[in-house]
């Protein structure tokens, strides 16, 4: 009788087992339906191209018209964050294209999204830097060969069938409740071993320097060497590093989250294995606005307090920050520290409530603040650990380096962004708004870098030297010089940048060692993107520290198109009334300057604070991508986003040094 009971429980045991596994399969082949060739095509039939108006192209190859060397700097756009189907969400969000069709695409050639929709750049890039996660890194080398382990099938299997329930697993065991994580517990190496995972990941990463490479060109087009590190943070935040290294003799093995639990772990280990004539490297945080609070806060990922060797060693790897990408503006958010109405440009977070840990816009997530805190601790430990400059980038998983225009914006993120009817959904019951597709998600940045020529070297030392700016995806050309002695007649000058150069420092750059009761005087020159809308009007934001160390900000508008004066009383430009036909997307000719340009000096300057000063020069308006898309779909543009935006781009700071600081 016993027997026979256990023999009956066996079999109810070996049966739930098998149903269970039906079941599982079947779910699981359940979650891959959208991203069957069946509905992708069902969905790209909903839309209709030509329904919106689509600006000027000039699709020219850089090789052609490709600047020479120029001690004034030459001006270079391109794409310093970018993902491909090498990274593990990338591919699982469906995409299969590769890193040398990302670099194709960079240099102007068409590629099909995973969503079926073309994408090609109206202009190539200058520059293009891909930043596929590290932790990834040998995990699905071995996929493809025969005679692999079952187990290794198996990984090989779910790790590359794209599935949105595989992705939110994966990044639900990472965030481990605030475990450090390490590479012995990944799920690659537990199946390989760690001696063979490590192996693996090198073999990954020198296949990654070979492939920069075979499309570096210098002088035309440069492949810059770069990863991402990416330790994840609750509620889907972003405390994640972009890693860049100068010239050709790099380490073997790019450190990852598995290897350097926090950003101090992370710059020591580059310092070890970045030994050597001309291996340099710098790190760029991104998506400060979604880190809950620590990228200008007092401590590190795992809750560490900085001291002051680590301000100093981030003052030194960390010059740049990621000002604008796909998930939003970092720059400042309303409520958070800052009244300026622009800091509601693509931003979805609330002000945080008393005790709220995540999902909130955290004062010490913006870049405007990090400024107000780095002249803080400056004066408190003597070094300024948030000496940052700007540029954008876009953080796309589509392998379109670049591709900022708001009117060819394809999603983010391969068969879950597109075709245009899946970027239209907005939320989920229980969802944050920051996974809105429609409010949190944009086309994400260009990087902008003034630099003597168009190779690694040049472009890196630029960079280090914080002669950058970021745009959120438009072209405009932007000069931001300051100095003691420039002549008031200097932008009727016949070479005023040269003038500038001699007299002034550049954006990126301090100016100290002068206590004169004078304000200083500063240079701004902007150029509108032919391509794009013209330009409306140039603003300046100071911040700066009172005589008992505290932080204050102002934002002035500075000139104005359509020869209008900014109001004395509000500081604002008037309205130019610059408009867009709301049928189409075709901007409305008449309104707006070509160029603007203009010396100002801070009639508030106080010679004995500590300040600084960037521009932000902001375009008439134009059309949101959500509004292209309702167009292409013959709907009503959603009410959960802006029906039009005005694009804009963010200088990097100049900063006033008085003596005694």
């Amino acid at each position: 009788m016993f027997t026979r009971l256990l023999k009956v429980l066996a079999s109810l045991v070996v049966a739930v087992a098998i149903g269970g596994a039906l079941f599982a399969y079947f779910w699981f082949q359940q979650q891959r339906e959208p991203f069957t060739d069946t509905a992708l095509e069902r969905d790209l039939a909903l839309q209709d191209e030509t329904a919106v108006a689509i600006p000027r192209q000039e699709r020219v190859r850089i090789s052609d018209n490709a600047p020479q060397p120029n001690p004034r700097r030459n001006l270079y756009f391109g794409e310093m964050h970018l993902h491909t189907e090498q990274s593990f969400d990338s591919v699982l969000f469906g995409n299969r294209l590769t890193i040398d069709d990302a670099y194709r695409f960079a240099r102007g050639d068409k590629i099909v999204s995973q969503g079926l929709e073309l994408m090609q750049l109206s202009r190539p890039l200058d520059f293009v830097a891909i930043t596929d996660h590290a932790e990834g890194f040998g995990s699905r080398r071995h996929c493809g060969e025969r005679g692999l382990p079952l187990k290794l099938q198996f990984s090989c299997w779910i790790t590359r069938t794209p599935n949105m329930a595989t992705f939110k697993f994966l990044r639900g065991a990472g965030e481990g409740g605030g475990k450090v994580l390490e590479r012995a517990n990944s799920p690659y190496c537990q199946t390989v071993g760690v001696e063979q995972c490590l192996a693996d990941a090198r073999a990954d990463w020198a296949d990654y320097m070979a492939l920069a490479d075979s499309h570096n060109e210098p002088g035309v087009f440069t492949a810059i060497k770069a990863y991402e590190y990416s330790p994840p943070l609750p509620d889907y935040g972003k405390y994640h590093r972009n890693v860049y290294f100068r010239g050709d003799r790099l380490p073997d093995f790019a450190v990852s989250a598995l290897d350097a639990p926090s950003e101090l772990d992370l710059w020591q280990a580059l310092e070890e294995s970045c030994k050597g004539e001309r291996c340099d490297f710098f790190t760029i945080p991104h998506n400060t606005n979604r880190a809950w609070g620590l990228p200008y806060g007092p401590v590190t990922r795992y809750g560490y307090a900085y001291q002051p060797r680590d301000w100093a060693k981030r003052a030194k790897y960390e010059p740049l920050t990621e000002i604008y990408q796909i998930k939003g503006a970092s720059e400042c958010a309303l409520g958070a520290n800052a009244t300026d109405e622009e800091c509601g440009f693509e931003q979805v977070f609330p002000p945080c409530r008393p005790g709220q840990e995540t999902a909130c816009a955290f004062v010490t997530g913006f870049a405007r603040e990090g400024l107000k805190r780095g002249l803080q601790l400056e004066r408190e430990v003597g070094v300024n650990p948030f000496r940052i400059g700007f540029i954008s980038a876009t953080d796309s998983h589509n392998s379109n380096p670049g591709d900022t225009e708001e009117w060819d914006y394809r999603g983010m993120a391969a068969a879950i962004s597109g075709p245009a009817i899946r970027r239209q959904q907005h939320l989920a019951p229980g969802m944050g708004i920051h996974r809105s597709q429609l409010a949190a998600y944009s086309p994400g940045g260009l990087a902008a870098v003034w630099a003597t020529q168009n190779t690694r070297d040049a472009l890196f030392s630029a960079m280090q030297a914080r002669e950058t700016y970021g745009t959120s995806g438009t072209r405009i050309q932007l000069r931001f010089f300051g100095g003691w002695g420039l002549a008031d007649d200097i932008l009727a000058s016949p070479d005023p940048v040269s003038a500038a150069y001699a007299g002034a420092v550049p954006m990126g750059s301090e100016l100290g060692g002068k206590n004169a009761a004078d304000a200083p005087t500063f240079m701004v020159w902007a150029l509108a993107d032919p391509l794009s809308a013209p330009l409306q009007r140039i603003q300046m934001v100071k911040g700066w520290l009172d005589s008992g160390g505290d932080s204050h900000e102002t934002v002035v508008d500075i000139a104005c198109s359509d020869g209008l004066e900014p109001d004395t009383q509000s500081g604002r430009c008037p309205d130019n009334d610059a408009a867009v036909d709301m049928s189409n997307c075709e901007v409305i000719p008449g309104r707006g300057a070509e160029e603007l340009k203009v010396l100002w000096r801070d009639p508030q300057f106080d010679s004995a604070q500590a300040a600084f000063y960037y521009v932000r020069v902001l375009q008439n308006p134009t059309c949101r991508w959500s509004t292209y898309d309702a167009l292409r779909l013959g709907i009503e543009p959603t009410t959960h986003a802006p029906a039009t935006i005005r694009e804009r781009a963010w200088s990097s700071p100049i900063w006033y040094k008085p003596d005694q600081v």
